[in-house]
């Protein structure tokens, strides 16, 4: 199987991911995955698929309408955080054949330089992305400005969460100077440290059997 764009690292330079139908006689419903450099790559999956893939390969679920930086009450898709940089805004990106297939794409929230009025066709807005690429949507003004402020928000509250529960583990580290030490095959023993110097630290093995 081939290495996928995934695979590669290349989601570091994602922009967005739009839902795309095959030309001619491929009627397939693809993937366009934009990245910052202006390529475009074309993934035959569909956009929830390679949504599904990217956050699994990141180590996060893709369904976060549960999180502590999702807001109750919603009637649209929840921004997806992928990391404590990187948050995906859902967007009406086009107008599906038929309901099972979706419109939804999603845009990388850090790589939108700007937004404004669009008028063609179906098209009401359009995103200024990094690497110069433009992005039509459906959305009016107001209702893309919301979106994209809640892309925001949502990386916020994710950063304040991960930071409360950073500094409870320092705090508890720092009061009880525990650890677990791993042996090499595989079971923990308690230790409690000793010193620290720089990235050198000293423990002493808590477990009856210790000689220290």
């Amino acid at each position: 199987m081939a290495v996928s764009w995934i695979q590669k690292g290349l989601w570091q330079n994602l922009n967005c991911l739009v839902p795309v139908y095959g030309t001619g006689d491929d009627c397939g419903n693809y993937t366009e995955v934009w990245l910052d450099d202006g390529q475009k790559i074309l993934d035959r999956r569909r956009t929830k698929t390679v949504l599904k893939a990217l956050a699994s390969h990141l180590g996060v679920s893709w369904r976060q309408e549960y999180t502590a930086w999702s807001r109750e009450g919603r009637s649209h898709l929840a921004p997806i955080v992928l990391g404590p940089e990187m948050v995906l805004v859902p967007l009406r990106l086009r107008r599906p054949r038929s309901r099972d297939e979706g419109g939804t794409g999603y845009v990388v929230g850090g790589k939108v330089r700007g937004f404004e009025a669009y008028r063609e066709g179906c098209y009401r807005t359009r995103l200024f992305l990094a690497g110069n690429q433009v992005l039509p949507c459906l959305l009016n003004m107001d209702t893309l400005a919301l979106r994209l402020a809640e892309g925001e928000r949502a990386l916020e509250r994710r950063r304040e969460t991960f930071c409360e529960l950073s500094a409870r583990i320092s705090t508890r580290r720092t009061k009880d100077n525990c650890y677990l030490v791993v042996e090499p095959g595989g079971s923990t023993v308690p230790a409690r440290l000793i010193d620290r110097g720089g990235d050198i630290i000293i423990l002493r093995r808590e477990d009856k059997f210790s000689p220290l």
